[in-house]
This record gives C-alpha cells, structure tokens and sequence, in this order.
C-alpha cells in the first residue's frame, strides 16, 4: 500500500481497522476530542457507528441515496422497515428511527426523517437543523463514536445544496457546544463534486478559527472572508457563529459597526448627552425625522427608531431607544423596560443581518440616572440570554462603549462575577449530568435467584461479593459503574426486596438507599426469576410482583431468568414463558422483554448460540439499547423520586458552598445521597415497609401517603385516624399503611392497634426524633420520649 500513488486513509470503525477509499477532503477539530471531516464517496460503502439516511415520512425510499443504502443495506433492513411503517406509521419531520445496518459498514442506520422543498411552510432550514441535532444526539445516545450522514435534503427533496450545506454544518456546530460527548468523529460524505464543495465552504464560514488539518485548501474561503492580508475585510465582526462582547473604551460616534445605540427618554432624541452627539454626526434632519416619527407612532416604553443608510459616519444605522428613568429598584419598571430594549435591538441586529453593533453604558447619566454596576450588569445577563435563546448561529459582535477607565473597571468586574456565577452554575448542572448518564440498572429479586452474580456477569468484573447460601447474601444495597461495550451502566444491587430474611425493620434503610442510589429515576428494573417448575410459592410471588409495581413502573422493566441450565434442551426462554398464562401476563406488561442467564453452567468458553452467557449478554443489551432509543433516554420516575432527586441536589450545593477542600463532583454527590438517605429515613421512620415499596414503584395511594409524610408531617398526624380506616382496603394493594411516626419503630404501637394510643404515640415519636442526625438515633429519642409520656396516656401491648 506504501508504494500505492495514493495512499488509502486508515481510520477505527466499529472497533476494526476499515480502510477509507479517499482521505478527506477537508477535517476540522471542534474540540480536543471531536472532528469534523468532509468526504467525497459513497456513503453505502463508508464505515462507521452510525449511518444516517435522508429518508421521507413514510420510510419509502425509492429513490436517491435513501434507495441506495436502503438497497445496500439488505433484506433484513428492508423488513425493520417495514415493521416500522407498520408499527408508527407516518415519522413526523425532524425525528429519527433506527433499524439495523444490515450488509452495511456499520451498527445502526439512523432514518433521519428531513423536509420536502415547498412542504414545510418555509421553515425548511430550521426543521433541517432539528433533523440533523436529532441524528446526533440519538447517535451520542447510543454511545457512538463516529457517525457518516450525507447532504440530507439536496437531491430529490428539492432544497437548495447551500441552504442544505449550511443548516447541516449549523447544527452540528450547535451539537459540537453542548460539550461531554461520546462521538469522536463526525463526516459529512457525498458522491457529488458541487455538493461536498459546499459542505466544505460551509465548514469553512463557520468553523474559522478552529484548528483544520488541510490549511491550504481553506485559503481562498480565508482570503474571501477576511482578505489576503487575514484582516476582516467589512466592517467589525465576531468570529463566525458567536456573540462576542467587548468592553471598549471611546466614543459612540466613532465606532465602525454596522449600528449604534442611542437613548431618548420621554420619546425625544436629543433628551441625553449621547443623542446629542449623535446628532450632531448624522445631521439635525435624521433627528428631526426621529422625533416627529416618535410623535406620530404613539412609541412606548421599550419601543425603539432604527434610521439606515446614514452617510458620512463610520457606522450604517442608529437605534433610537426609548427608557424611561431609574425608579430606585434594581428589578422595577425602569429595569425592565431597559432589559425589554436591549433584548428588542439585539434581535433586530440580527434579523436585519447586522454583524456588529455598539451600545453605550445605557441609562447611566443625568438623564435616566441608573447606577454603573446596575447598568452592566443588565446589558450583560440581556446579552448573555440573547445568545443562549437566539435560533441561528449567524454571528454578531456588541461592543459596550464606555467614556472612561472606571467605566470600564466596573463592567469587567460585573462581567467577571457573571461569569463566575454562570461557570459555577454550569459546573453543578454538568457534574450532576455526568453523575446521572450512565444508564441506571436496578436488580430486583428474591433470595438466592442471582442477583450479584448476574450484575457481575454484566459488568464483567467481579465486584458484587457473592454468597453461596441459602440465606439472603447482599445485606445493603450495592451501587457500581463501569463500561460494557461502549455503554456506560450503573447496576443497583438490592437485598431481597420480595423474600429476605431480614425483618421488615431492617429491610427499611435498603429501601431508602436504592431511593437515593437511583434518583432521579431507574432506566430499567431487571425482574430475577429463577427457572423453575411454578408451584403456588412461585405464582405468589408473580401476583405479588403484579400488585407491588404499577403500571408505568413495569413499562420500564425487563424480566430476566436465572438458572437457565433448567431450560429443556433445544428450549428458549420465550417458550417457557408461554406455558404459564400468569408468567406470560407479566412478561406482556413488560413489553414481551425477557433474558435468560445460568450463573454456574454457561460462563465458560463454550461455543453454544443460545446457552451461554456471553451470546445472552449481547442480546440483552441490545433490549438496553433499544429501550434508551423507544423512550428517548427518559428514565422511570414519579412524586417520591423526583423529591429525593431535589433533596440530592439541594444538599450538593449546600456541600459545595460550605467545603474547606475541593471535593471531586462524584464525592459530593456520595455524601448528600448518604444525607437524604438518613433524612428520608428518619422522617418515614414509622412508615411500614409495604408502603415504602409501593411508593418507589409507583402504586398511587402509597405514593401520596408517602409524599405527605416528607412534605408535611404534621399534617399526616392529624390524619392518621383517617389512615386507620384505611388499612384493610390498602392491603388489597399491596402494603400495609401504617403512617404513625418513630413511635411505632420503638414497638409502641402498629396499625391494627386502638387508634388514640396511637396516634398519641405518633405526635410524641415524631417531636422527639425531630432534632435526630441519624436513624438509629430518631428511634431512641423517639422511644425514650413514649416512655417518659406513658402514664398520660394507655400503653398498648408490645410485641
């Protein structure tokens, strides 16, 4: 190959070594680890994680690159297709679907479903943008590392290659700042000359500046934009793609923009010092014009008068802005009024095409009287929100004008606080982030079925310790990460939930742990069965099973069969789940998703297509990544979850802002799980276990006991007398509901005792285990508090 006139370009496809025909045309780094490469080939025969197809709304490709790969991929594509017409129907424009490659290079072909030239109300490019995000972020979901898409909406769609082009390379750019991503390589790829031509331009109007790995061939987009001699060749302007702020010191009037800003107040121009140079400027006519303009259009508070086409200045237009002065409240009227204007001309700036526009410090002064720091720090949160909500990436640069250097000192210092803020904020959401997208797995199963061992099994580690007995072995609920695949999974390893030898008491702190573990919400339940003959203890188990999850819960639940050397031979598990109408219910609730493992017999190096543990591994993350893609990466969650997830992040800060020593975002977040997991506990003390479980798996009267119960306790206790009646009709669902506070967890009382006791036991438990820092110790206030009060009120028998 080394001696080939044209060497071949190794690139790392589905973790081999595939061989592109070309090297690229053109690659640009969009950060340390992200790259974008522009190809000219076929894309039915490029290798990568992720191919994306240009596809209509009714998965009919009959025609183009969709017929192409479609052809390309094979039969077996060609059925998942037709299962997805079948199945959704119509894709609406903007979303993707997924099916296999097929014969394909690659994983998965994503359908990405774009708009039809003269269909789309002339929101043609901003459903193209939605189309293309929405390939990527399914790929980054998926945890691909490279993804090959072609110029989705030329060809038979009808629109235009350079609007094509340039919404494709908009959206990815937008992609490419959302940060922490999985994909390492992005390329755009297209047979057809004039076609990759305008990709690469494109690229090179929005990604000048970053680092390109073939400079030569952007020079003349270089010299077009900025002029031989690399200076911008118009007017100022910001880096392609951004909002670029500068604090300069000068005068408005000099300024060479495409537009300044001037304030009036009382809809008179020459009512401040700036529009009285301004005036002067561009001549007493333009103002004249301004004024009787204002006059005639009833112009209000926040409105502004843009004049264009001004000669004999160095800037292109002026708006006028009407404010109104400084009523003495940081976030009064006036304030208002001033972040309503700014927000006005930035969003006309763009509209109107404008690159760059300068501002002075507007509202400081004699005239409106609004403080500096005031001043800055509206302009910059206004300008901050317009380029986080703004809807296009053409760029725009504002420069703030300012008279002096103490001017100046203040600005960059309020700018600096902002940014402080906002990277503090920003660091929070993004730890909590990286905390939270590994995919949450909790195991959920009676004793001895093989909870640890399967986590193991998964994993490929063996870090859940294993117990060769008879008796329940994971006596606290075990939480671990790690990578399987390319797939980052988090499993929740929990005691017996269903059948344990510990006491119900004793089982309550494991509850509230895999509360915490799992917040906000688990992406999946696995459901361990064992493989078994189904006696009445096993149908039990499955009514159980049935009662205790709701609905929703079990639309996020997977059952997994352990033992499977107990299978017949020639035996699949979907075979014996069909001959036990009560196992076959379950399994259908659960979207007809079931696995089968065997611990002991299938995880040697034996070569079987079903009974072996790694063949099922694959198959059942391939159900994982399925589901991720069905729901869109959402997670199961209701009232008590979300509550516990607030708590943790609540607690982070608090962490956060008290800590002496840095603490890694993973620490931080360990510590205040450990903390609501002990509050939680302390204030559901007295709650009974049943009513623990049904609430995490969603069962509606256990979920707004329990949401009363951490919300406000007291109120529970006026109402526990209420509750009492309840008891019998809450054990046909699945608990025991017995809402009385620490009292009863020191033995003074249960549900199916005399009520009044009870409830007197309840209001002393709770005061006294108010001040506790742990559970142990909530339970010893609380039963020292019912012994000192005994002789006011008639004890009731203890167990």
């Amino acid at each position: 190959m080394l001696d080939m006139e044209d060497k071949p370009c190794l690139v790392e496809r589905l973790g081999t070594l595939y061989l592109a025909e070309k090297p690229a045309v053109a690659t640009y780094d969009l950060t340390d680890d992200l790259q974008l490469m522009v190809y000219q080939e076929d894309i039915t025969t490029f290798g990568a994680d992720a191919l994306v197809n240009s596809s209509n709304e009714d998965l009919n490709h009959c025609e183009g690159i969709a017929a192409a790969l479609t052809q390309a991929g094979g039969p077996d594509v060609q059925f998942e297709i037709d299962s997805l017409r079948k199945g959704k129907g119509q894709i609406p424009t903007g979303e993707v679907v997924v099916t296999i490659g097929g014969n394909l290079p690659c994983k998965r072909l994503l359908h990405a479903v774009g708009p039809v030239a003269g269909k789309a109300a002339g929101e043609e490019r901003v459903l193209l943008e939605r189309t293309v995000r929405s390939a990527l972020n399914l790929a980054e979901l998926m945890k691909f590392k490279t993804i090959a898409m072609p110029c989705i909406g030329s060809g038979v769609f009808g629109i235009p290659v350079t609007v094509c082009s340039d919404a494709i390379v908009c959206a990815v750019k937008e992609f490419c700042n959302q940060g922490g991503k999985s994909l390492k390589t992005i390329s755009l790829i297209d047979d057809r000359g004039e076609v990759v031509r305008a990709l690469q331009e494109a690229c090179d109007r929005h990604f000048l500046g970053q680092s390109a790995a073939h400079p030569t061939e952007h020079k003349d987009s270089l010299e077009r934009e900025f002029g031989s001699d690399g200076q911008n060749a118009a007017t100022a302007g910001a880096p392609k793609g951004l909002v670029q702020v500068e604090i300069v010191q000068g005068t408005i009037e000099s300024q060479q923009t495409d537009a300044v800003v001037s304030p009036m107040v009382f809809n008179d121009p020459l009512s401040t010092r700036v529009g009285n140079v301004l005036s002067k400027a561009i001549g007493r006519h333009v103002t004249q014009r301004v004024a009787q303009k204002s006059e005639e259009g009833e112009m209000g508070p926040g409105d502004f008068i843009l004049e264009e086409n001004l000669t004999g200045v160095p800037f292109g237009a002026v708006f006028f802005l009407n404010l109104v002065q400084w009523d003495e409240e940081d976030d009064g009227t006036a304030v208002q009024v001033l972040r309503l204007g700014i927000n006005q001309i930035l969003t006309s700036c763009e509209s109107k095409g404008f690159g760059s526009v300068a501002l002075p410090a507007l509202g400081a002064g004699i005239a409106l009287r609004f403080p500096d720091p005031l001043v800055a720090r509206v302009l910059l949160e206004e300008i901050s929100k317009f380029e986080q909500e703004r809807t296009t990436s053409t760029p725009v640069q504002v420069l703030l004008v300012l008279p002096d250097p103490e001017a100046i000192e203040v600005f960059k210092s309020v700018q600096e606080d902002l940014k402080y803020n906002r990277c503090t904020e920003n660091d929070l959401e993004r730890d909590r982030h990286q905390d939270s997208s590994p995919t949450r797995i909790v195991l959920l199963g009676k004793t001895g079925v093989g909870k640890s061992h399967l986590a193991n099994t998964i994993l490929g580690e063996e870090l859940f310790t294993l117990y060769h007995s008879p008796n329940s072995g994971t006596h606290t609920c075990q939480s671990e990460t790690r990578t399987v695949s390319g797939r980052s999974l988090t499993l929740i390893d929990t005691p017996g939930f269903f059948d344990t030898d510990k006491s119900k008491e004793e089982l309550k702190p494991e509850i509230m742990s895999c509360l915490t573990e799992c917040a906000p919400g688990p992406h999946i339940f696995l459901i361990l069965l064992r493989v078994d003959r189904f006696t009445k203890q096993e149908q039990q188990l499955i009514t159980e099973l049935c009662d205790i999850f709701s609905e929703d819960a079990l639309k996020y639940a997977v059952i997994v069969f352990t033992h499977g050397e107990q299978l017949k031979e020639g035996m699949k598990i979907e075979e014996f789940v069909r001959q036990n109408e009560d196992l076959s219910n379950l399994v259908k609730k659960c979207g007809g998703r079931c696995h089968v493992f065997d611990n002991k017999h299938w995880s040697g190096d034996r070569q079987d297509g079903y009974r072996n543990n790694q063949v099922q591994l694959e198959v059942f993350l391939q159900t994982v990544d399925r589901m991720m893609v069905e729901k869109n990466g959402s997670y199961y969650t209701n009232d008590v979850l979300r509550h516990v997830e607030e708590r943790i992040q609540k607690q982070e800060k608090q962490i956060s802002r008290e800590m002496a020593v840095y603490l890694p975002p993973q620490e931080i977040r360990k510590q205040a799980k450990t903390f609501v997991s002990n509050e939680f506990l302390i204030q559901l003390a007295g709650t009974t276990t049943g009513v623990l479980l049904g609430a995490f798996f969603g069962v509606a009267a256990l979920l707004e006991v329990v949401m009363k119960v951490v919300k406000n306790p007291t109120e529970v206790m006026k109402r526990v007398k209420t509750l009492t009646t309840m008891a019998p009709a809450a054990a046909a669902v699945g608990g025991e509901v017995a809402v009385v506070a620490a009292g009863v967890v020191a033995g003074v009382t249960t549900l199916t005792a005399a009520a009044a006791g009870g409830v007197r036991g309840s209001v002393i438990g709770q005061k006294a285990c108010k001040e506790a820092k742990t559970p142990m110790e909530a339970i010893e206030k609380s039963y020292e508090a019912v012994m000192k009060e005994r002789s006011t009120f008639r004890m009731l028998p203890q167990n």
